[in-house]
């Protein structure tokens, strides 16, 4: 089998990550480490012993034997990055968000099917064990019709994280913040599970800004799933813990609560005996060992990766393909879109007497 050669494009937070899980593959090598700032590029690349080192990514998908790329870098540039890749013949894995709009990204899924490559947007956590486990107990009719759920994410960004970069915080470079970026995971797995989630409304705060940012750094939302579940959705960059989810998802038939965090707990699962003994079940399992890098990104990089090129090899449909992605930018959109209607309403006035 010809091995699948592999391509960083981007080499920050999360880019350790990439390189861990296609290096973790068997006849998989990642040749190129590229981003914009030379000295992050040739750092990136020695500390992960990576051969090729470029701050033109022209140069990358000129390359022949390349296959894939994964790009990683800010929101905005997203669009033209995949879409140049695909256009080279390359396969795709970016991360989240697809694009910055509905418009840009319906064109890349519509350009991925067009050129016949995988296009996949990292959703990491659907792969997590426990959400896995949760979406197959739905399935199964554990928890019977779901009624509602609630779900948060608290964490801290300190001002650096904002005054250090000149995309995060900014509505033109990040297309939001506290959400889109933050937020995207919960929110992500969250409509995977509940089959969908429309808007019926939701407000973004400015309360305690970062770093001169000039997004939200509070959303709260209202969702209403597709039979009529509701959930309330919240994220905030602005606590003083570093990170910390609850997804709770309340059914006819039983309950669960569990994290997204490290690699995921199950924090409850209760409300019928054969929930419980699933439950009990999934608590006694091996948990994989975390790989290198930020610990609240999980481990599940790894198996994303590993479905992607699988994918780019017998062209099956990944569990977190574009049209996924898409779907979740969708929804991303629509939030944001009510929040803003609902900053431009004034306030009623107070009651009198």
């Amino acid at each position: 089998m010809k091995s699948l050669v592999h391509a960083v494009v981007g080499c920050g937070r999360v880019a350790p990550n990439h390189v861990d899980g296609f290096s973790a593959l068997p006849d998989v090598e990642v040749r190129w480490a590229c981003d914009r700032d030379a000295t992050a590029a040739r750092s990136f690349a020695r500390e992960h012993g990576l051969p090729r080192v470029t701050t033109d990514v022209r140069e990358v998908l000129a390359d022949p034997e390349v296959d894939s790329v994964s790009v990683v870098t800010g929101h905005a540039t997203h669009h033209g990055l995949v879409a140049a890749a695909l256009e080279a013949g390359k396969h795709v894995l970016v991360e989240k968000p697809l694009a910055l709009s509905v418009e840009e990204g319906t064109a890349l899924t519509s350009l991925a099917e067009r050129t016949g490559r995988v296009l996949s947007v990292v959703s990491q956590h659907r792969y997590d064990r426990v959400v896995t486990a949760v979406r197959d107990w739905i399935g199964a009719g554990l928890l019977g019709g779901l009624v509602s759920g609630v779900v948060s994410l608290q964490c801290g960004r300190d001002d650096a994280y904002y005054a250090g970069s000149d995309w995060r915080g900014t509505y033109a470079g990040e297309g939001g913040s506290a959400m889109v970026n933050q937020g995207y995971h919960a929110l992500d797995v969250t409509r995977w599970l509940t089959g969908g989630l429309t808007v019926v409304g939701a407000a973004a705060g400015h309360t305690a800004p970062r770093g001169g940012m000039e997004t939200e750094d509070t959303l709260a939302a209202l969702l209403r799933g597709p039979r009529g579940a509701l959930v309330t959705y919240q994220v905030t960059v602005a606590s003083s813990i570093t990170w910390r989810t609850r997804v709770e998802l309340i059914g006819t038939r039983g309950s669960v609560l569990f994290d997204l965090d490290h690699p995921g707990t199950l924090h409850l699962a209760d409300g019928n005996e054969e929930l419980r003994a699933a439950a009990a079940a999934l608590t006694s399992a091996e948990v994989e060992q975390a790989p290198p890098g930020i610990g609240y990104y999980g481990i599940s990089h790894r198996s994303q990766i590993a479905d992607f090129a699988a994918a780019v090899r017998d062209g099956h449909r990944m569990v977190a393909d574009d049209r996924a992605g898409l779907d979740t930018l969708v929804l991303l959109q629509d939030i944001y879109r009510a929040a803003r209607h609902e900053a431009a309403v004034p306030a009623l006035s107070a009651p009198v007497g």
